[in-house]
């Protein structure tokens, strides 16, 4: 492979470095390392983008190419207790891929072993990677290994001359550089204005230490579950806005991921990389109503988030020939801007149990645990949730110089009594 990064992989590369993401599958039993080796050998096959690195050509401009590149590394440690694994989960997370080393794709594996449970940590370059394509990596990764014989199908998207954008999306960018220096310029000043000079306070320092890192777990139960979905059918409320609202009150400014694939220009379908967007939301909860009433307000901010002109509002404004730290400096300012220096996301990666299905699950050692999470800079606090055996899970992932763990589990237990009551009233 050679191309150019697109206009998506070029703003996740803008982040800077480390900018990861990573899933970590806690397993009942052992797994060969040799097993596991092979079967990413052959999923460098089906996903091209695993084995590929990163280098800038004479004009500074950022390249794919998988020439030289080697296998994906797989590590194995020797379990010694139950913290081991998510201390080695956060090492990933906040250990930058050397793109100096020719030899190394922008993934690797982690296996903390021992003959009762292993771990394994997938990590991944954010830049080649979404949260869907780590769930499709982990689904072909149990496909390839209770089937070795499988069929590797090659997913080989986008190619080299292919524009990931429709042309309707493609008439909304700018050609040139010249609205990025304006919106730089707009951002710095405003953001002087109202932190710096009036609210006296200093620019948020990028956080990005694994000992800072935290993760707290919650779940519905089977029948919770059932019953808040059979609930959201009938209040006519997406899974997303129920679960947004539950968090409303304290955060009436989040984040979500979007998933892009259906809106490029390619069929996209299950291939490995870097296909979503971010989209921004504003929204007060009214506590003079209940919570359905207030779901439904949020659910139509929501869907007014994703129009098109909404969500590729970045692509519309910065064309990618600026430079990645223009880019990255402009991105800083916003997200502090935009969220008022307090940066919540809700991540849904929806139903598990259909996008692993048919895949000999019954043949793999059973999975006890399932959790994915990405690098935490400017002390956003992030949940991650999906339903997975008919169960909702709940990752409550942050940095503790922002939170304290007690403060979170207390939280969690107040917004799982809010989703409970909203069942039953």
């Amino acid at each position: 492979m050679l191309r150019e990064l697109n206009d998506l992989e070029f703003i996740s590369l803008a982040v800077g470095q480390p900018f990861n993401i990573a899933v970590m599958l806690k397993i009942k039993g052992c797994v060969e390392i040799k097993l596991l080796e092979s079967t990413f050998n052959k999923l460098q096959k089906r996903h091209p983008l695993l084995q590929v690195r990163i280098f800038s050509d004479e004009n500074d401009r950022p390249w794919f190419t998988s020439e030289g590149v080697g296998t994906i590394p797989v590590t194995e440690i020797k379990r010694t207790d139950d913290s081991q694994a998510l201390l080695e989960f956060h090492r990933q997370l906040s250990t930058p891929f050397d793109l100096e080393r020719e030899k190394l794709p922008l993934i690797r594996i982690s296996a903390i072993s021992s003959p009762e449970i292993t771990e394994i940590i997938i990590c991944a370059s954010h830049t080649i990677s979404d949260g869907f394509s780590l769930v499709f990596l982990f689904r072909d990764m149990i496909k390839y290994m209770v089937n070795p014989e499988e069929e590797i199908i090659p997913l080989d998207f986008p190619k080299k001359d292919v524009d990931i954008f429709t042309p309707k999306i493609r008439r909304m960018m700018p050609k040139t550089s010249f609205f990025a220096y304006i919106v730089y310029a707009l951002l710095r000043f405003y953001y002087f204005l109202r932190y710096v000079f009036i609210g006296k306070r200093k620019p948020a320092d990028i956080n990005i230490k694994e000992d800072d890192l935290e993760i707290h777990f919650c779940k519905l139960t089977e029948d919770q579950t059932a019953e808040l979905l059979k609930r959201c059918k009938k209040e006519k409320v997406s899974v997303h806005s129920a679960i947004s609202t539950a968090f409303s009150q304290e955060y009436p400014i989040f984040g979500s991921p979007v998933n892009l694939r259906g809106r490029l220009n390619p069929q996209i379908g299950e291939s490995f990389g870097f296909y979503s967007g971010v989209a921004v939301y504003k929204k007060k909860y009214r506590k003079s109503l209940n919570f359905w009433q207030n779901a439904r307000r949020l659910q139509k901010r929501l869907k007014k988030g994703l129009r098109d002109r909404k969500l590729f509002l970045v692509q519309k404004l910065l064309s990618k020939r600026i430079s990645l730290e223009l880019l990255r400096k402009i991105g800083t300012y916003y997200i502090e801007i935009v969220t008022k220096k307090q940066p919540f996301s809700v991540d849904n990666l929806g139903l598990l149990d259909k996008h692993i299905q048919d895949i000999g699950l019954e043949k793999f050692p059973t999975i006890e645990r399932f959790f994915g999470g990405t690098t935490n800079f400017l002390d956003t606090f992030i949940v991650l949730f999906y339903t997975l055996r008919s169960e909702m899970h709940f990752y409550f992932h942050y940095t503790k110089t922002k939170y304290s763990p007690e403060e979170i589990r207390s939280y969690a237990e107040t917004v799982m009594k809010r989703l409970v009551d909203a069942i039953e009233k």
